[in-house]
């Protein structure tokens, strides 16, 4: 990558932080750079493609980190999943925390600046793997005769839509990377105990 090419990228960067995505212009960050819009054009297809590069590594390496620790869960046997429930998934979160503060400046324009882009649903595509893995153990849990209650799919949802808000807002709110291993160690718990009060685990 030229040196050219690195100052668009910082530039970019700090202009998608401050006016996040839709409110910044190609020309804006051509004249920053001290390029032609011309000229930046020949670096970059388009806005889509600046912010493509700054954020795609970090986003996919969460997601597949993400999917994989639900596949290896999955792959388990039943009494290892029953008796580890969650482990494999929070030591996941874990690495993800870490991760994240490696790269916060990428999880920040990801998670308050990328509307308009394919990255504004990382949220809701992460609750998606947690939904249809919950399903799944639900299921397993039926077919080898534990007995769960019914739970509403709203509820199961609102429930996994509030752990990943609350996840996520160590982001949003600056929170130090010492401070956000604390919560989060917390927030896994607290869930951990809901999940299992919900499935008749807990009297």
């Amino acid at each position: 990558m030229s040196a050219t090419e690195r100052r668009i990228l910082e530039i970019a960067k700090s202009e998608f932080l401050e006016r996040g995505f839709q409110g910044t212009s190609m020309r804006r960050i051509a004249a920053l750079a001290g390029v032609t819009t011309g000229a930046l054009y020949g670096y970059f297809a388009s806005k889509e493609d600046i912010f493509d590069s700054l954020v795609k590594e970090a986003y996919e390496t969460v997601m597949l980190a993400y999917k994989e620790a639900h596949e290896e869960f999955a792959a388990l046997p039943y009494d290892t999943q029953i008796s580890g429930m969650g482990d494999i998934t929070a030591r996941c979160v874990e690495w993800c925390l870490e991760y994240i503060y490696d790269h916060l400046d990428e999880f920040r324009l990801i998670l308050m600046c990328s509307e308009g882009t394919r990255y504004s649903n990382m949220v809701d595509e992460m609750m998606k793997v947690e939904e249809e893995s919950t399903e799944e153990f639900i299921a397993l849990m039926r077919k080898n005769g534990r007995e769960i209650p019914e739970i509403d799919p709203l509820l199961e949802h609102m429930v996994t839509s509030g752990y990943f808000t609350s996840f996520f807002e160590i982001v949003r709110h600056s929170v130090s990377r010492e401070d956000a291993r604390i919560y989060i160690h917390n927030l896994q718990a607290f869930y951990k105990a809901g999940w299992e009060s919900l499935f008749g685990m807990r009297q």
